[in-house]
């Protein structure tokens, strides 16, 4: 942490999406109207840059990119004194496409890059039109190749956070065996590479009923010296800052007392305040 902001708690929501992902709703105007109708200090777009097969459309493309830059920015000084704005991308992983990511990363000056994954091994698992959803997967082999895959992610560094580490319980697929030395495992290479780990509150609108990650999980980054961020992944303007009063309690209770913020991929600390209307962020 470069410092930490003590004398108040900064309201944010660090994972916002655009239309650009093309399954999300309504302007970028509109996500930040509602971020100050509610109160909240800043924002983070964090849009989809994701490159699976040929003909896939649930994101902004390479090409794109620009445009979502530069849109950010010009929304940025329009509510400057207003509401933080910041620009961020949320990257899904794929080890093929790494020097372009790294390239898209270092080409711009967002404030923020995170790291998710959506297809391991080339398999959806978020969509509800997936097989997984259905529950016609091998949960086994699926949470083997999606840890398999985190930790390959983790050799790279073009990314400051690691967005719903624990996704694969979205549509309550569970395995047979336990993976907790996995999740340790990467818990344990997160925080010695001084990366933040996303607390998701969308996972409370799945069957998952519960953040991404688990509480259990949150506790073990929280020993293990791994920072937070927080982001309701908003895909439309009511979305936004969903959940938070299940969540914070669960931060709180893990150790936390504070989460991280960022500005030009510089991290910073806010404090948590209990009390005084704070208490859903």
């Amino acid at each position: 942490m470069n410092h930490t902001e003590t004398n108040n708690f900064l309201r944010v929501d660090y994972h916002i999406h655009t239309i650009l992902c093309n399954h999300a709703k309504s302007s970028m105007e509109a996500y930040i109207k509602k971020a100050v109708s509610m109160g909240f200090q800043e924002i983070c777009f964090l849009d989809h840059l994701t490159l699976t097969e040929p003909g896939h459309k649930l994101s902004m493309t390479p090409e794109e990119v620009p445009l979502y830059f530069n849109a950010v920015q010009t929304l940025k000084w329009r509510y400057n004194g207003v509401i933080n704005i910041k620009a961020g991308l949320e990257i899904d992983f794929n080890p093929f496409y790494v020097d372009l990511f790294q390239e898209i990363s270092e080409s711009y000056a967002f404030d923020v890059i995170g790291s998710s994954l959506h297809f391991p091994g080339g398999i959806d698992v978020v969509s509800r039109k997936s097989g997984w959803s259905r529950g016609e997967r091998d949960s086994d082999y699926i949470y083997g190749i999606y840890l398999e895959s985190l930790e390959k992610m983790l050799d790279y560094s073009y990314f400051d956070i690691l967005c719903h580490l624990d996704l694969l319980k979205k549509f309550g697929g569970n395995p047979s065996r336990s993976f907790e030395n996995e999740f340790d495992c990467i818990i344990e290479k997160t925080g010695r590479k001084k990366l933040a780990v996303e607390i998701n509150t969308s996972g409370y609108i799945y069957p998952a009923k519960e953040a991404f990650p688990s509480f259990d999980i949150i506790k073990k980054c929280f020993k293990a010296g791994v920072e937070i961020t927080i982001g309701s992944d908003a895909h439309d303007p009511e979305s936004i800052g969903q959940h938070y009063d299940a969540v914070l309690p669960l931060i709180l209770r893990a150790g936390y007392k504070q989460i991280s913020v960022f500005t030009k991929r510089k991290r910073s600390g806010l404090l948590i305040l209990e009390g005084s209307g704070n208490e859903g962020f």
